[in-house]
């Protein structure tokens, strides 16, 4: 884009140039010489500068004095054209140019025929020039934005009344050889030569290596994978068998020992009762879980069994930290032993996947292969480190042009510095709010002062500092990245604390697809979800737009969120308006794909199947036998809850066998108490009662316990499912 500068901005520029940045360090003789006179310079944000001089031609030659450095840049750019025609005259140099002093003489033969005046272009190096912008906030949505480019001259020459221009782009800069000669070798050959030819030269082999395809970073053997994945079996339908606390007493009425028994204490009273429960003492009540025995090996083997767990997830841990701080991807390998079939290697690596991605690993950088049966190779995981691709990501912003230049000449002495107005134009804008937690210097508590405004030029506005100002008054400064033509920029600077934010989070979990099944444990798709909860509070007298910058993971797709967003690199910007003193909830959601395996003996997988049954899969006969499953599951859940429920009213009733036991022993020497004995002895007998009946009944209620597991695992083993039948149950 080219602007027309005013002459104040063109006034300003030149006495600050001249005034401020003299004697900068400017080298001598770095610049083409010649008698003709500059007319034009574009100095570019790659190392180069646009030159432009006119000449008249002194009989059919052109003289110029070329530094030796810039020999090749001045070679490969020049061009000489008939300034009255417009045509492209031909030109002819001395191979050997004279030199001196780092001075190549270079003289141009000219046609016969050419113009009396030429023009010459040409390119060599010069330091980059540097931007700088000024905003100034209006009170109606109105924004000015002003452009400076800092340009510097150091060629050793006065740029006098000179049009200077700026520019930048994705054009490509580098140095090559055109003033050397060079001569290609050719082999001499003769005839009748070739029925004697020499053998080529041998010699030592090296680097035979196969291309490295990435470091291992960590290896997991089946054992510790096996470790980290099982868990204790659930109550839900792991309960031991049965456990009959009846304690029969050899003694002379069987049937009153097996009431005591239950009861903890003495039998029941007979006409020889008072010296009889004096003779027997009243034991204490037993918890039933206390009379079954203690496997210390099983003990033994589950602690040996969380130590190892533990030990693989600080060693994932571990990893996870590395990838954090780097930008390297992993790939899980999946190694079986031959016994093995490669859906259960795969299986582990996903489990390690799972556990990198909820210690906040990108899914997009860590991938799953199959390597199945390797000879010499334990089964587990290996995890290979790959460095990050040396390349533009596919989705990085794409590199913009500019071109700002006066038409008004100005003058630039050598070894000086000048800020040169390329931009004063208004545009929509608006003060705002923008969170950037994530930002190199963001803040994770309070949003930024942010001039939300629209360039308004045809041109990128490149990367560099932004001062603001509004009302007449200095309110802050900002860095800006490069500015897209007419897009829309967010720009911080200051930070008020006017608008504070909180960030919660959650995560969730959704069967998308199952892809196996196997005695009761489904293999499924996941669609792993991360639900973010902003709330902002204003804390102001005003009413606030507040842009929440929330970035998606490599690997994640967004969600449920607020329809209106802006993108700005890989994050996305969300708007929310908030009132003066009010708060406001926002929620975002990611989800990423994940790969588990379900256990239906545990209840979260049996949440998860039935919430998937909800969404309609449409294979009528698997969601039957699902549905069948289920049915029995809850079987096992309701007596396993029965179960529970009468162990805890056989405690109760054994604790008061053993009070009403203890209050006979204190009765039975007495002559007072003897009414009070006998009604006492006969709630004991009511309470023994309750209590062999409640021991028929868990009995009872195991053995159908016992009955439904054994159903649960006939009808999971007969449980399948078919390539096409995982395609068709699939979520719609």
């Amino acid at each position: 884009m080219r602007l027309r500068l005013t002459a104040p901005l063109c006034t300003l520029s030149l006495a600050f140039a001249a005034a401020s940045f003299t004697g900068c360090g400017a080298s001598q003789d770095s610049f083409v010489k010649t008698d003709s006179a500059l007319g034009r310079v574009v100095v570019y944000r790659n190392g180069i500068a646009y030159y432009e001089r006119r000449a008249r031609r002194i009989g059919d030659q052109l003289v110029l004095t070329v530094p030796h450095d810039k020999v090749d840049d001045f070679l490969k750019s020049l061009t000489v054209t008939d300034a009255a025609s417009g045509e492209t005259v031909p030109v002819s140099y001395p191979t050997t140019g004279a030199s001196q002093g780092g001075q190549v003489d270079m003289t141009l033969q000219l046609p016969p025929g050419t113009g009396e005046e030429l023009v010459i272009t040409y390119i060599t190096d010069a330091p980059a020039w540097k931007p700088s912008y000024r905003l100034v906030v209006g009170d109606e949505g109105n924004v000015d934005v002003q452009g400076w480019a800092i340009v510097d001259n150091t060629t050793g020459e006065d740029w006098t009344q000179v049009k200077v221009g700026v520019g930048a782009s994705s054009a490509l800069s580098f140095r090559y050889d055109l003033r050397s000669v060079v001569h290609v070798h050719r082999e001499t050959l003769g005839g009748q030569k070739s029925f004697a030819v020499a053998p080529p030269t041998g010699g030592a082999v090296h680097g035979g290596k196969k291309a490295d395809s990435g470091a291992i970073a960590l290896s997991l053997g089946d054992d510790m994978l096996t470790a980290a994945r099982t868990q204790p079996e659930p109550d839900s339908i792991v309960v031991a068998q049965a456990e009959v606390v009846a304690e029969y007493d050899e003694s002379e009425d069987g049937v009153a020992d097996l009431l005591g028994g239950f009861g903890g204490g003495s039998a029941r009273p007979s006409s020889r009762g008072a010296a009889r429960t004096k003779s027997r003492r009243p034991r204490p009540a037993k918890d039933v879980a206390a009379k079954k025995p203690v496997d210390r090996r099983a003990q033994q083997a589950e602690q040996a069994r969380q130590q190892r767990a533990q030990q693989t997830d600080n060693r994932i841990a571990g990893l996870a930290n590395r990838l954090l701080g780097s930008g390297e991807t992993v790939v899980i390998e999946a190694y079986r032993a031959q016994h093995q079939n490669d859906a259960a290697a795969v299986s582990k690596a996903h489990f390690v996947r799972n556990r990198l991605i909820e210690l906040g690993v990108a899914p997009g950088r860590v991938q799953v292969q199959s390597k199945g049966h390797v000879a010499g190779q334990n089964a587990g995981v290996q995890m290979r480190l790959v460095p990050a691709a040396q390349v533009a990501e596919v989705n990085a912003d794409p590199v913009g042009e500019s071109h700002f230049e006066s038409d008004a000449p100005m003058t630039i002495p050598r070894g000086t510095s000048a800020m040169v107005a390329v931009l004063d134009e208004g545009t929509a804008g608006e003060v705002v709010y923008v969170y950037n937690p994530d930002g190199e210097r963001g803040d994770g508590r309070f949003a930024f002062k942010a001039v939300r405004f629209q360039n308004p030029t045809e041109s990128t506005l490149e990367a560099g500092p932004v001062t603001v100002y509004g009302a007449k008054r200095f309110i802050g400064e900002g860095l800006t990245e490069s500015i897209p033509p007419k897009s829309t920029a967010l720009i911080p600077f200051a930070l008020d604390r006017q608008v504070a934010v909180e960030v919660g989070g959650e995560t969730r979990e959704s069967i998308d697809r199952l892809v196996g099944v196997d005695r009761g444990s489904f293999t499924a798709e996941m669609r792993h979800t991360r639900r973010s909860t902003y709330t902002v509070t204003n804390r102001g007298k005003t009413p606030a737009t507040v842009f929440l910058r929330h970035t998606v993971g490599d690997g994640w797709t967004l969600g449920e969120a607020p329809d209106v967003f802006e993108r700005q690199g890989e994050a996305h910007l969300f708007a929310v308006e908030v009132a003066a003193d009010a708060s406001e909830q926002v929620h975002i959601e990611a989800w990423t794909p994940m790969q588990r395996t379900l256990d239906l003996r545990a209840g979260a997988g049996v949440d998860l199947l039935r919430s998937w049954l909800e969404t309609g899969p449409t294979d009528k006969r698997f969601v039957d036998a699902v549905r069948t499953l289920l049915g029995i599951h809850d079987q096992i859940v309701a007596h396993h809850t029965r179960i529970q429920s009468t162990r805890g009213q056989l405690v109760e009733l054994r604790q008061r066998s053993a009070e009403l036991t203890h209050q006979i022993e204190r009765l039975a020497g007495t002559t007072t108490g003897r009414k009070l004995e006998r009604h006492l002895q006969k709630k004991l007998i009511e309470v023994s009662e309750r209590i062999q009946q409640a021991t028929v009944d868990t009995v009872s209620m195991q053995e159908q316990l016992m009955l439904a597991r054994i159903k649960f695992q006939d009808a999971a083993t007969e449980l399948t499912l078919d390539r096409p039948a995982a395609e068709q149950v699939s979520r719609r």
